[in-house]
């Protein structure tokens, strides 16, 4: 066997292994473009999951607002708490709608942006939700509670109300995208199911740098 024909020999099984590398990245793409979708998916079903729940609270709460005209202080508060879930639901169907829109084969840029717009808009969604928390606080004053209600009833209540407008003030001061590598923001994330689109952006990110090497 002469030094060309070792060549040759040589060559054929580099065009070998080249090939099987090649399929084994294609088959790792499909894997992490599948898993991706999986992802996605599963954030949109726990998202349509809420989104019911709200809708059903919303109306739930209409119904005590159109027969209970008790007063003043349960309508304001009913109906302050009633348009912050009705904006949340919005905001829960327009991500419904990003996500769906979302084309993994036909474009890993405008898919990392869909899912980086939802990942913030979703983190808004639960910093607003936080500021209705004062509003449970005075649904149940009554005009003649409030005429008649003595030092004590206005020490408590009141400090009661400071508290949860603190609370609620500085949940949404510190539950910010910029504040997301605080453990505790991010435990509260996790919980919430935000983790599900960090794995996702994580896959699409393999799969981008996958077709930048394949073209380089």
């Amino acid at each position: 066997m002469n030094e060309q024909e070792l060549k040759s020999i040589w060559q054929s099984y580099d065009k070998k292994i080249d090939n099987i590398l090649e399929i084994n990245k294609q088959q790792l793409n499909a894997i992490q473009t599948e898993k991706a979708e999986s992802k996605i998916q599963s954030f949109i079903k726990s998202h349509v999951a809420v989104m019911g729940t709200g809708i059903v609270w919303v109306m739930f709460l209409g119904f005590l607002l159109y027969h209970a005209h008790v007063n003043i202080f349960f309508t304001v508060s009913l109906s302050a708490i009633i348009l912050f879930n009705v904006f949340a639901v919005l905001l829960y169907l327009r991500h419904i709608i990003t996500l769906s829109q979302v084309n993994i084969a036909e474009s890993i840029t405008a898919a990392q942006t869909k899912l980086s717009q939802v990942r913030i808009s979703y983190t808004h969604a639960g910093r607003v939700l936080l500021l209705q928390a004062p509003f449970y606080c005075t649904w149940w004053y009554t005009e003649d509670l409030v005429r008649n209600g003595g030092p004590l009833f206005w020490i408590v209540n009141l400090a009661v109300l400071a508290f949860f407008i603190v609370l609620s003030i500085y949940l949404f001061t510190k539950l910010s995208h910029q504040n997301k590598s605080n453990n505790w923001v991010k435990r509260v994330d996790k919980s919430l199911g935000a983790e599900k689109l960090e794995q996702a952006s994580a896959f699409l990110k393999e799969i981008d740098e996958f077709k930048k090497e394949k073209l380089s």
